[in-house]
This record gives C-alpha cells, structure tokens and sequence, in this order.
C-alpha cells in the first residue's frame, strides 16, 4: 500500500486515473501493467475494485489509511527525527532502539533535514513531540526576556 500511495503522487498517474474519456477496463489495465510485478493478487484487485467503482480519487487516502490501521495493528509505531544536518545510519539505528526500548513496540523511524533547526533536534513519536532544538530554546529565551520587566 505505501507503493500505491506513492504512485497516486505522481501527476502522470493520477491524470490517468482522473481522465474521463478513459474507460474502466481501461484504467484497470494501466493499473495491472503498473502494479502487478509488485502488489499482491489482494491488493491489486483493491486497486481494481476502487477504479471499478469510480472511487480512484480516494485511491490514495484509501493505501494511506491502510498503512496506518496496518501499523495500528500490528502494534507498530512511528517515528520522525528533525535536525539541522543529516545523522548518520549507526546513530538513527541507536535512536530507533531507544525508542523500540521505551515504547515496547516496534518503530518505523523517519529523519529529515531542517536547517531552522539550527541545532539540537526534534522527534516526533505519533502524536507527541519532544523538541530540543536550538531554535526552541532561543524562542523560549526570548519570551521569558520579553515578559521580564526592568525595574530601577
């Protein structure tokens, strides 16, 4: 499913699928050609399924939500990792085994580069954030400085 949620972001493919002269036998053809070396019999009759019923708009939130319910069930939890210059794959993979550690589940772990960050990091497990960045300390400085007042 995350193949099929790529492949709806690119704008060929999804002109494809949104081309109203095409027919349905058509549309599901191309999507065969695409998919079949490397979708399950399974997932691609899904795919199949959603063009045959003119539902292909939603191709791409319908694997979106797949993998996430997936996950969910498998008890699989993800990840993201900001930082201001990229890390190297010894310490993500260290970073993830803390996480695996704290969490008591698996982990998909994602990292990206954000030179606004300045420095430090910010990582993102499911819906809670810890942010030790650079750029939010300063930010938290600068409030405190603007809500003290000078006294004579």
């Amino acid at each position: 499913m995350a193949l099929v949620s790529e492949t709806c972001k690119v704008e060929d493919f999804q002109e494809m699928l949104m081309m109203p002269s095409l027919k349905v036998s058509q549309k599901n053809k191309m999507a065969n050609a695409i998919f079949e070396k490397h979708l399950s019999k399974l997932s691609l009759s899904l795919v199949n399924l959603v063009i045959e019923n003119k539902r292909e708009a939603h191709l791409a939130g319908i694997a979106r939500n797949f993998s996430t319910l997936y996950r969910k069930n498998q008890g699989i939890r993800t990840a993201s990792l900001v930082t201001a210059t990229p890390i190297a794959d010894s310490s993500l993979k260290e970073i993830k085994a803390l996480i695996k550690k704290a969490y008591d589940s698996e982990v998909e772990l994602s990292s990206a580069v954000d030179q606004d960050v300045i420095g430090g990091f910010i990582l993102t497990v499911e819906d809670q954030q810890y942010d030790a960045s650079v750029a939010n300390s300063l930010q938290k400085i600068r409030k405190q400085l603007l809500q003290t007042s000078i006294v004579k």
